[in-house]
């Protein structure tokens, strides 16, 4: 059978290896459990496949969530090749549904001042959240990313930081002069009144390492007491992207900061540009 317990739990431990986020882990594993109870204990075929798929649609599921049980069914089919197993040559055919082009949310530059003046330097947790804001907006880090880095991963007088990326690839981060200081401010002042014996950066406030769900409730605090409509905490990478691009970088340049391994990747900012122009376009020509 292509789709059982001991392939799921095979691809599961590369995909790990291979650095692939807790979030894909979980999704793929549900995916092909479904798939497999979908089946019954029978073989994947090109129809039954079919009739999958046309199921997930009649429960409503979006576009997005039927394309990711295909692209699992896929990396499933790949990792039972490597494995030197058989399997159907139609399963990397398939195509899945076509997906619309979602623009990136970001804050503007007035709102990212706000948000960057929210955090209460008075304490350590203040200190810490604002290290970490200024370091997503500055660097461009995935949140995963940041709460993955050591204090040893710093290079603070050089204003630039090691982190393990996608897929296990390292690359070299950059940050400025705001960042460095309040990096350095919670550094000296915050993270030794709650660190334990860690390496981690950044922390909870017992002393463990800070993980993605607390970030997006730190983020949504600050933007609650700055006034701003509620975003991902993903939109600081957006913005950081976005802001590059308005100042005038260049795409390549840009991908390179991301750690996109495809500049296809990075052209959706190019959308934001695009749409950014349109709007100043109706609003300053007399004829719009």
């Amino acid at each position: 059978m292509l789709v059982d317990a001991t392939a799921i739990d095979r691809l599961e431990q590369e995909l790990r290896l291979r650095g692939a986020s807790v979030h894909t882990l979980r999704a793929y594993r549900q995916d092909l459990e479904q798939v497999a109870a979908f089946l019954e204990g029978e073989e994947l075929t090109h129809l039954r496949l079919r009739a999958y798929l046309a199921k997930l649609q009649r429960d409503g599921r979006a576009r997005r969530t039927i394309a990711r049980a295909l692209s699992a069914l896929k990396a499933l089919g790949r990792s039972r090749a490597r494995a030197r197993e058989s399997v159907p040559d139609w399963l990397f055919t398939l195509r899945g549904p076509r997906l619309e082009k979602r623009l990136p949310q970001f804050f503007s530059v007035e709102e990212t001042a706000r948000l960057l003046a929210s955090p209460d330097q008075s304490g350590p947790l203040g200190l810490r959240d604002l290290a970490l804001l200024e370091l997503l907006y500055a660097s461009g880090l995935r949140v995963s990313e940041a709460c993955g880095l050591d204090v040893g991963d710093l290079d603070i007088d050089g204003r630039e930081a090691r982190v393990m990326g996608k897929g296990g690839r390292e690359r070299i981060v950059l940050f400025g002069h705001a960042a460095q200081a309040a990096i350095a401010a919670y550094l000296e002042r915050g993270r030794p009144r709650i660190a334990r014996s860690l390496p981690a950066l950044f922390l909870n406030s017992r002393g463990g390492r800070l993980t993605t769900r607390s970030v997006r409730r730190i983020l949504a605090r600050y933007e609650m007491q700055a006034g701003l409509a509620r975003r991902s905490p993903h939109s600081l990478r957006h913005t950081f992207a976005t802001h590059l691009l308005e100042g005038g970088a260049d795409l390549r340049s840009v991908q390179e900061l991301l750690g996109h391994r495809s500049l296809s990747s990075t052209q959706i900012y190019t959308h934001v540009q695009a749409g950014r122009m349109r709007a100043v376009y109706r609003k300053a020509h007399p004829r719009a």
